[in-house]
């Protein structure tokens, strides 16, 4: 049985990011709801603005916040590394169709990168050549192009990585977990990433 040491596993869950995502949506939901409120004792045209105005905030702080509660609902595994390799946990909303156990076997690096647009954090894996292709959240070409441009790196890189995004990365953890199963990995920390280099 492996002990804790062995094993390197986060979760998702509520971090201070998704906590703060939460609240703006909340107060952005409670917003539209006043707004819905006084279009309707405004009427006329700009009680059918406010109204409108009202029902897209409604809808879209609180799909957002119900996507958020769904996804960190369940604490599935985000990342994990062991004696098998590394597990990529997939998307949360279609989690068992997005997770990928990347056998050590099949990595040569790990890199810690912060996406050129939207400053999104990630870890991501550097797979041998002829590596069987990991479950992908789209294959459309347009798409794959799209990522890799806004990204800044590969998009053999940028399909093997996971945001960290509704969960928490301890870097030196992690690091010292992939040292101890394959200390012949590269280990790539962009300048950029949060407690990295």
């Amino acid at each position: 049985m492996p002990t804790p040491q062995d094993v390197y596993e986060t979760h998702f869950g509520w971090t201070g990011r998704s906590t703060r995502k939460a609240v703006t949506n909340a107060v952005g939901a409670l917003t539209g709801l006043v707004a819905i409120a006084i279009g309707v004792l405004v009427r006329g045209a700009a009680g059918l603005v406010l109204v409108t105005l009202g029902v897209l905030a409604l809808l879209t702080a609180g799909a957002s916040l119900a996507v958020t509660a769904a996804a960190v609902r369940g604490r599935r595994t985000a990342l994990r590394v062991d004696r098998e390799g590394i597990l990529l946990g997939g998307h949360p909303l279609r989690y068992e169709g997005t997770s990928a156990l990347v056998p050590w076997g099949d990595i040569v690096g790990v890199e810690l990168w912060v996406r050129r647009t939207g400053a999104m954090s990630y870890v991501g894996l550097h797979r041998i050549e002829g590596a069987p292709d990991l479950p992908a959240t789209t294959t459309n070409p347009k798409t794959l192009q799209a990522a890799e441009r806004a990204a800044g790196r590969p998009i053999a890189l940028v399909t093997a990585s996971r945001p960290i995004h509704l969960w928490e990365l301890d870097v030196r953890q992690l690091l010292n977990t992939i040292a101890r199963y394959a200390p012949q990995a590269v280990i790539t920390v962009d300048p950029a990433f949060p407690g990295g280099a």
